[in-house]
């Protein structure tokens, strides 16, 4: 069964293209009102902010222009992101800081009952090891400072795309603890998906890394199998779902994990 969002605002970020895409069609068929957010004008949008997204500054003028749109919001789905093909400042920018200052700018103006959903990446998963360093870099309320405090570290500046997902984890769960009993914030991590910079990743990972990820689950997933557990977590049956994280890779994760385990000790 559908759930029924007729008369529920929603903004979703990176609505230009791929997921984002996916997941504002997904929203919009189910009856919400969605408010997009990018750099480039989605196709047949009609609520629609342009924005840049890579810096705190141009994340809180895009909640300015929605709040003006919308005083009050039900969800929000940040989907917007850059592959580690990007330079490392405009990776952290986008994926991290400009989703944590629109997510801050816009939080206070979710309706009781409402959720955030960020998106992740299944290249995530070792988070939990660097805890202390990513709550270090989220620790910066100011860009410059966050982006100078590991400059230095070739470990983040040359794996950018898996730190800067890593730092996204550590938020969905403070930030839902931060907002427990009023609004929901979870995450998803997508494996490889069939999107304009699946190519990108093929380049920043490996092109055999990828494509033997994509064998091995038989295919990569589409834009809207993702779209669709986006729109599950910020729906009513997604109710008592907070502060989690859910695979979307086919499976993917649970082999790695498998095969980890099974190597001698």
């Amino acid at each position: 069964m559908e759930p029924n969002l007729a008369g529920r605002t929603v903004v979703v970020t990176g609505a230009a293209s791929g997921i984002g895409a996916a997941t504002a069609a997904a929203f919009a068929r189910l009856g919400a009102r969605v408010i997009g957010v990018d750099r480039n004008v989605p196709d047949g949008a009609r609520d629609f902010v342009r924005a840049d997204l890579s810096t705190s500054a141009g994340a809180a003028a895009a909640a300015e222009e929605v709040h003006a749109l919308a005083p009050r919001i039900d969800h929000l789905a940040n989907i917007a992101g850059v592959p580690g093909t990007a330079p490392w400042r405009t990776v952290l920018g986008v994926n991290v800081l400009g989703l944590r200052a629109l997510t801050d700018a816009l939080l206070p103006s979710i309706a009781e009952g409402g959720s955030v959903v960020h998106l992740a990446s299944n290249v995530a998963d070792g988070w939990a090891a660097r805890v202390p360093q990513l709550r270090a870099f989220l620790s910066h309320a100011d860009d410059a400072e966050a982006l100078a405090s590991v400059e230095d570290d070739a470990e983040v500046t040359g794996n950018s795309y898996r730190f800067s997902k890593e730092c996204v984890r550590v938020l969905a769960q403070a930030q839902a603890a931060a907002s427990l009993g009023r609004v929901r914030v979870n995450s998803v991590s997508p494996g490889p998906v069939s999107t304009p910079i699946l190519d990108d990743f093929k380049r920043d990972h490996g092109t055999d890394k990828v494509e033997g990820a994509i064998s091995l689950t038989g295919g990569a997933a589409t834009p809207e199998a993702v779209a669709d557990v986006v729109v599950f977590l910020a729906s009513d049956a997604a109710r008592w779902v907070n502060g989690s994280d859910v695979r979307v890779d086919g499976g993917l994760g649970a082999h790695r994990f498998t095969e980890a385990a099974a190597q001698p000790a």
